[in-house]
């Protein structure tokens, strides 16, 4: 009877090893089962996240509508050649400037109407900063730019070198006067200082000009320009504003395209490089943000009768 009792023994032993071993397969099993839904878990959570967060960064542009230059509404003034523009948000106004007339015009941004008229006339007549002799003609023939101080309520219109090289690049300064604002004075610029972009940051109190690539702060009272800089990807700069915060630079280029730029880093928002010309945008000239509304001026070439000549587009941005 002895004999078959160690045989039982045995086998009683090697079931529960292999019960046990089992059991252990099955615990593994499910927790490497566990951990790798954990893990794809976290995987497909910032995918998700990337997609979101590149859908809500990458805006779209879209045409709400524009302001006729040619004639303006409810007048027989046109505009020739838009070339700059500023926003001045004290009088809720659009300034334009316009190469061919050699003037400006202040317009309701809302409604486009024609609210003022600066005629070469008055930039002829206007002496230079700090007493000294009117303008000539060399210096009003080429309205390239606009910018707006709102810290110190001037407006700033640049005129540059111009085509046959008989241009004198200059710099004329509008201050207020009994609630208007109107030409006070201008300073001479280097030949070589021809800016069809300007504008002013509110953070900095800075104004900044741009030729091609290259940006520079400038200052009226001195007459002095700071030393070149770029941003990256950024070139062939028409147009270039600021935020109200200052917190953001906005460029359309001679590609048509419109930019946004951190300024604290100085580089390029991620999506904001948006095509303006499925919109019609022929020549981006100019760009100001009033609210969430951008304005471009488009200082294309058309047929008199096309209401697009020398328009400026009105766009919303839809996330």
């Amino acid at each position: 009877m002895r004999g078959p009792f160690p045989a039982v023994s045995i086998s009683r032993s090697v079931t529960r090893d292999e019960a046990a071993k089992e059991s252990m397969r099955t615990i593994t099993s499910r927790l490497a089962l566990r951990v790798g839904t954990i893990a794809w878990g976290a995987v497909l959570t910032a995918v998700f996240t990337m997609s979101l967060s590149a859908a809500q960064t990458t805006p779209q542009l879209e045409r709400v509508g524009i302001i006729r230059t040619n004639p303006f509404i409810h007048t027989r003034i046109s505009m020739g050649d838009g070339e700059g523009s500023a926003y001045v948000p004290r009088d809720r106004s659009l300034w334009l400037a316009d190469d061919n007339r050699d003037a400006i015009f202040e317009v309701a941004p809302r409604t486009g109407k024609l609210r003022r008229v600066i005629r070469e006339d008055a930039f002829r007549s206007t002496r230079r900063f700090g007493g000294g002799s009117v303008a000539r003609p060399s210096q009003t023939g080429d309205f390239e730019s606009m910018a707006y101080d709102e810290a110190n309520d001037a407006l700033y219109v640049f005129s540059g070198e111009c085509c046959d090289g008989t241009g004198r690049p200059t710099v004329f300064r509008l201050t207020r006067r009994h609630g208007e604002l109107k030409l006070d004075s201008w300073q001479p610029l280097d030949r070589t200082s021809d800016f069809p972009a300007a504008g002013w940051n509110s953070v900095d109190h800075t104004l900044y000009v741009a030729n091609g690539a290259d940006l520079q702060t400038y200052d009226y009272p001195s007459n002095s320009l700071g030393q070149p800089f770029r941003i990256t990807d950024l070139d062939g700069v028409l147009g270039l504003s600021f935020s109200r915060d200052g917190s953001k630079m906005y460029a359309v280029s001679s590609g048509e395209v419109l930019y946004a730029i951190d300024w604290e880093s100085k580089t390029s928002i991620p999506g904001w490089s948006l095509d303006l010309t499925p919109f019609g945008v022929l020549d981006s000239r100019a760009v100001d943000r009033v609210g969430g509304r951008f304005f471009v001026l488009d200082g294309a070439s058309r047929p008199a009768d096309d209401r697009l000549d020398s328009a400026v587009f009105k766009f919303d941005v839809q996330a």
